[in-house]
């Protein structure tokens, strides 16, 4: 007999991306801003040559590592 096929895919039951590894691969995070705000982020992350999320999380390691993350 053929083996039947197995769908993991979109619609059916269990159906989904399965994760990869233990940690799920990306997470969605909301900052609250101006809309001049947003423009001047993606400008500096374009002229840096980060995507958006890059340029956040390179920030916050700079503000680590001077010491600026006091409570």
């Amino acid at each position: 007999m053929a083996e039947e096929k197995r769908y993991s895919g979109y619609g059916y039951h269990g159906g989904g991306r399965k994760p990869k590894g233990e940690e799920s691969r990306t997470c969605t995070m909301s900052i609250v801003c101006t809309a001049s705000e947003k423009a001047m982020i993606k400008e500096k992350a374009k002229n840096c040559g980060l995507s958006v999320s890059g340029f956040i999380l390179a920030a916050v390691s700079y503000f680590n590592e001077k010491g600026l993350n006091q409570k």
